[in-house]
């Protein structure tokens, strides 16, 4: 059990929770964050909630340490611009309706890998499925991204190969410095950053999204990151290949198709993109390439979950084409950002 002086230095969390219509998920969400072995004065959870027509709010206000912000802009993105102007927390989360996380320490380790590392900006964990999952979402855990984004950046291997390794409570934290030109595409599911690192990036006016964030913090010059790959949580991902479709529909239309001009996305064009997206199209549109891929991952791996990869990333492909070449929005993309036409 802690002592009082102890309890003192341990760092406030502040969780952001962008909501809409969660009233099936809220509560396990919620409960497994405040069944944690941390101070509860020490927690806080900023429910977010973008006009739910359910029971969300009736839900979330039964729990303790919730506070409840009104999103009349309903985008997540612009959820968190509301929580990070009401936390309180040294240290803020990146949370959805669909995160749980594991175990009871996972606080207690954070909080004691920013409290030995003062010049970390942020961290982040591994996600994971639980055992109630659909084989679908045991696969997304295999890549953790979509299958386009899992196909151009390898850069993570990259850092875990140079990564200064410190062992905290059982976990093994791997604390690098990120090169701008190197990017991770990390902004949500249990991102957790140094709140005033990220403030005044989050808050800014403008649409931004969680990878953007990232990103600028990166370019700011606040580049140490800790990843703990034994610490884990669950991210309720996806069911069936129409959830996965609407939300690649969504996000490519509302956040980016629309909104690139304002963002920074240097984190999703990074080096030899044009290249790499070139070979992703040819690998997913004649699926015998990422069929025999699967195949080998499967039995290297030791998982037949890897045999959703050929379907996944030609649903991927055949969805952002789509969007691409028969909407206004993506032949402008297409022809003045793309090709420079």
């Amino acid at each position: 059990m802690e002592s009082s002086k102890e309890i003192i230095e341990l760092p406030k969390f502040s969780f952001s929770l962008p909501v809409y219509n969660e009233e099936e998920r809220i509560a396990r969400c919620l409960k497994s964050i405040l069944n944690q072995d941390y101070p509860k004065g020490k927690i806080e959870i900023l429910v977010i909630d973008g006009c739910s027509t359910d029971r969300t709010k009736e839900i979330a206000s039964q729990f303790e340490c919730v506070k409840i912000f009104d999103n009349p802009k309903k985008l997540a993105d612009f959820g968190a611009k509301i929580s990070i102007g009401k936390a309180t927390g040294e240290l803020f989360v990146i949370f959805a309706a669909d995160n749980e996380l594991v175990g009871e320490n996972w606080l207690k380790t954070v909080a004691k890998v920013f409290l030995d590392t003062p010049d970390l900006s942020a961290l982040w964990c591994k996600i994971v499925y639980s055992d109630n999952d659909p084989a679908l979402n045991k696969y997304y855990t295999l890549i953790q991204n979509d299958p386009l984004s899992f196909f151009v950046n390898k850069n993570l291997e990259y850092y875990l190969k140079q990564a200064e390794r410190k062992l905290v409570n059982g976990n093994y934290a791997y604390i690098f410095n990120i090169l701008p030109e190197k990017p991770l595409i990390w902004g949500a599911n249990g991102l957790v950053y140094r709140t005033n690192r990220i403030k005044n990036i989050i808050i800014r006016e403008k649409f931004i999204g969680d990878n953007d964030a990232f990103q600028i913090m990166i370019e700011s010059g606040f580049n140490k990151i800790a990843y703990l790959p034994q610490l884990h949580i669950y991210h309720h991902h996806v069911e069936k290949i129409s959830d996965w479709i609407k939300k690649w529909e969504r996000n490519y239309m509302l956040h980016f198709l629309t909104k690139r001009k304002e963002r920074n996305l240097n984190w999703a064009f990074p080096k030899n993109f044009k290249i790499r997206l070139l070979t992703w199209i040819i690998y997913s549109g004649i699926p015998i390439f990422s069929f025999f891929d699967s195949i080998y991952k499967a039995i290297k791996y030791k998982t037949i979950y890897w045999l959703y990869h050929p379907l996944v990333n030609l649903v991927q492909l055949i969805t952002y084409l789509r969007l691409t070449l028969l909407t206004k929005e993506g032949i402008e993309f297409l022809k003045r950002d793309f090709l420079k036409l």
